[in-house]
């Protein structure tokens, strides 16, 4: 008996407990349904349902009124967006819309329109959506108002979209092949995954036909045709700046502002002239929310012609130069083989030993501007020694320029000319003694100082009016002579019965012909001076001489005793 009262009592503590959890489950509940309210607000609805950067969203909130005892009414729904979203002006009051009232179990959809800022990067974005409403009672018959707001927050993804830019600070050739650095960079607001550069293609979209796509949202539907097409790179061919080897380059996953250096080899064509040109590429990847894509893109590369002065040709007047040629004319043909205009084009001959300007200044020249292809021709003068040794010499031409730029260049090209092998003569004999009113035979010693076997070599005394002298005979051929070879030719000279005593300076020709197994066809012709000392006894300066001359042979003699005769008294 006493077991079955106590579990009595238990049971009837139990019951208690559970009456008092009852009742506080109760107020929990009436709290909870007084603060939240009798009104349930979805999750947002909205299209697009993939949102990128720059994008126009609608947005529809649906309202229901989940108290089935209730009438609410003056419902206010505000939406407050955070950034990237801007509100656009739907609603008489932008970013709030009213509804006037709803019946127990009635729900009611509202719209909102967003605007995604373009520079949106790819995350999750915050909304606010604030509601307030009144709720109306009914105790006991006597209508209570009750008003109630409360703010649920949203979150929105934006995916946002690859963009590329392919920059290179580089310039070209024409006619050349070189590697050039070009940097690939994703400019945009989300990764690209799987990206991959085509360079010299174009993009061809293959259209495969279309595609209806409904969109619904809470009783509103829109049917819209989407078109199917597959974007694909295609090769092309005849570029005039075309890529050597490889043209395709897999450059992986690019975040925004990330970028890729890859190493381009570019061949130019040798037509192009000097300006901007853009290489066509195509760019392909696959966006954050999966879709693939592709751009044409274009690759901008200048191309700078370049400056290739070079001499084309050489031409002397004489055609033979040899030693001893004066005034000798090099015409020198200067040729812009580039691409570029060269302006400002001046050309300075630099002489050395044998070779010196004929004038001052006559070795500078200014031919102005040069277009690519163009030729033009200057002329030197130049004299060369007369014992210059026989073979060729380079002759540096100094060629200054400008570039388009304005830019200052200066190269050295050289010219060869040949200086061929001649005969030359040196008169060995010093002077020559002859008596007035006589015939004087005498031999002359001439040497080939040349470098070219001489023949039918022949010299011969020249009659100056105003000297005193006459020829009986005044040429002699002494023959051939080998260079350093000396030979010896004679002449008469008779002076006049009246010539004074004293030296004159006679002209002496040496004429030959070259060497004629050289196929040397040239006569050869020097006038080289010869003095010559003539001593006349009949003449009063010769008697004056000769007692000036005795007289100091007597006071030498004098000077010799007397020094001898003083150290004989010591």
């Amino acid at each position: 008996m006493d077991k079955n009262r106590r579990l009595l009592n238990r049971v009837e503590k139990l019951k208690e407990v559970f009456a008092k959890l009852k009742i506080a489950l109760s107020i929990i509940l009436l709290v909870a349904t007084s603060s939240v309210g009798a009104l349930q607000v979805d999750n947002p609805q909205y299209q697009p349902k993939v949102i990128h950067p720059g994008d126009d969203v609608d947005l529809w909130i649906k309202i229901s009124n989940d108290n089935y005892d209730d009438e609410v009414k003056n419902i206010v729904v505000e939406v407050t967006p955070h950034y990237p979203f801007e509100l656009r002006q739907v609603n008489p009051v932008k970013g709030k819309a009213t509804i006037s009232h709803l019946n127990p179990g009635e729900a009611d959809t509202v719209y909102f329109k967003l605007h995604v800022d373009e520079n949106a990067p790819s995350r999750d974005y915050r909304i606010d959506v604030k509601v307030s409403y009144d709720e109306v009672e009914d105790d006991d018959g006597k209508k209570i108002t009750r008003h109630y707001e409360f703010t649920k927050v949203y979150y929105l993804h934006v995916y946002g979209i690859a963009s590329f830019e392919i920059n290179g600070n580089f310039s070209l050739i024409p006619s050349k092949t070189q590697i050039v650095p070009i940097k690939i960079i994703n400019t945009g607001t989300g990764t690209a995954k799987e990206v991959n550069l085509y360079v010299g293609y174009s993009l061809k979209p293959l259209n495969a036909g279309s595609e209806s796509v409904t969109i619904s949202a809470y009783g509103t539907t829109k049917n819209q045709q989407k078109a199917i097409y597959y974007p694909t790179a295609i090769p092309l061919s005849n570029l005039p700046i075309s890529p050597v080897g490889k043209t395709k380059f897999y450059l992986g996953a690019l975040k925004p502002d990330d970028d890729k250096v890859i190493n381009l080899k570019l061949h130019t064509d040798d037509n192009l002239i000097e300006g901007c040109y853009q290489i066509p590429a195509v760019i392909t990847w696959i966006d954050e929310d999966g879709t693939k894509r592709a751009e044409q893109i274009s690759i901008g590369a200048y191309v700078k012609g370049d400056i290739i002065l070079g001499i084309s040709n050489v031409v002397t007047d004489p055609k033979e130069i040899k030693p001893g040629t004066t005034y000798a004319r090099i015409d020198v043909t200067v040729t812009n083989n580039g691409h570029a205009e060269a302006k400002d084009v001046k050309l300075k001959l630099i002489t050395n030993k044998p070779f010196k300007d004929s004038w001052s200044n006559c070795n500078i020249k200014d031919i102005g501007n040069l277009l690519p292809g163009v030729s033009k021709t200057v002329s030197f003068y130049v004299d060369v020694d007369k014992y210059a040794p026989a073979k060729h010499y380079k002759l540096p031409v100094e060629i200054s320029y400008l570039d388009v730029s304005d830019n200052k260049y200066k190269t050295e090209k050289f010219i060869d000319i040949y200086v061929k092998h001649k005969p030359l003569f040196k008169i060995l004999t010093k002077e020559v003694h002859v008596t007035a009113g006589k015939d004087n035979v005498v031999h002359i010693e001439i040497k080939n100082v040349g470098s070219e076997r001489a023949e039918r070599v022949k010299i011969s005394a020249i009659k100056i009016s105003g000297q005193p002298f006459d020829y009986p005979v005044k040429s002699d051929t002494i023959g051939t002579l080998y260079p350093n070879q000396t030979g010896v030719g004679t002449i008469t000279i008779t002076p006049d019965r009246t010539a004074p005593s004293k030296s004159y300076y006679i002209t002496l020709e040496i004429r030959c012909a070259g060497d004629s197994e050289e196929g040397d066809k040239n006569v050869y012709v020097y006038q080289k001076p010869l003095k010559v000392v003539v001593n006349n006894p009949n003449s009063v300066g010769y008697w004056i001489l000769s007692i000036v001359v005795i007289i100091a042979i007597i006071l030498v003699i004098g000077y010799i005793f007397k020094k001898k005769m003083n150290k004989e008294n010591e």
